[in-house]
């Protein structure tokens, strides 16, 4: 199968490359011409025109909210009504679980197959080809692009029909952001009350309370690091999407609303710059302390 590619930014840029370095026929589109060359140096064939791109068996989006996903699709330039029935979309994007199955049923009217298949990663796994991609569709999609997804990742799950791989994504990503608020409370709390911000963080990312956010951001809240690639601005759509489906089915979720708070304080105090460990400034403020190393200032 021959691949084209829409979306080559931080995850999607590595992502095409693996498709390449794997053996699969790629055409990338990108409309700067300083990105073209940047990604024609690494190998890969490019186009400036996103039709090209959709021309090809199936085509991979890697965009960066349900907006760019719908425009490039269904927009007044969009790819969908040139393609062919038998086509599939691959859509790698975080859309959310509605738009993820509105997107389908357009694809379906044209006889192209659509697949959610949000990933979950930083830019290194996108590179190295060790992402986890959660997929919802029709199984038999799923199997038929299943090679090229793990040309991409290492862990690559079938999760249900449309929307599933979306809806997958939301539950792990608000997961963590659940894990980083309850820390970035807790421990301004324990600094004030005279607790040492460093042995406080080893029990934390050591201790019955550890997890996978205390372990990777803790030690950057201790050396005072902020930055990332992927800030809680643009992260903000994971929350956005799990309420929209709490408020769809009603269902009340009092922890993932706490977090959601902490995440909006976060916002509303000019932190959407910034990574998820950034909530703790909002409580460190508060209480009028810093969760820092010994002498460590913030970069």
């Amino acid at each position: 199968m021959t691949a084209g590619f829409i979306g080559l930014g931080a995850m999607g840029a590595g992502m095409a490359l693996n498709l390449k370095k794997g053996g699969v026929d790629v055409l990338a589109a990108a409309r700067r011409a300083e990105a073209r060359r940047a990604l024609a140096a690494r190998g890969l064939s490019v186009t400036a025109e996103n039709t090209e791109a959709a021309a090809r068996d199936v085509l991979f989006l890697c965009l960066p909210d349900a907006a760019a996903s719908e425009g490039v699709l269904l927009g007044a330039a969009g790819v969908l009504g040139g393609m062919r029935p038998g086509q599939i979309v691959v859509d790698c994007g975080t859309i959310g679980y509605g738009k993820a199955r509105e997107l389908a049923a357009a694809c379906a009217e044209r006889g192209v197959a659509y697949l959610d298949a949000p990933v979950s990663g930083h830019r290194a796994k996108a590179e190295n080809g060790t992402l986890t991609i959660m997929c919802g569709g029709a199984e038999e999609v799923f199997e038929r692009v299943r090679p090229l997804l793990e040309k991409m990742g290492t862990t690559v799950l079938y999760m249900g029909e449309s929307g599933c791989g979306q809806l997958t994504k939301t539950i792990n990503n608000c997961a963590l952001n659940i894990c980083a608020a309850s820390f970035c409370e807790l421990m301004p709390l324990g600094v004030k009350l005279g607790l040492p911000p460093e042995k406080l963080g080893n029990v934390l990312m050591t201790a019955t309370g550890s997890s996978y956010a205390s372990r990777t951001l803790i030690p950057e809240v201790l050396e005072g690091r902020f930055d990332h690639d992927f800030t809680m601005e643009r992260a903000y759509k994971d929350m956005l999407n799990l309420f929209e489906l709490t408020g769809q089915y009603a269902v009340p979720l009092p922890t993932a609303s706490g977090a959601m708070q902490t995440y909006q304080l976060a916002l509303q105090g000019g932190q959407g710059g910034a990574y998820k460990g950034a909530m703790i400034r909002f409580f460190e403020t508060m209480l009028g302390v810093e969760c820092r190393k010994e002498g460590k200032k913030e970069e």
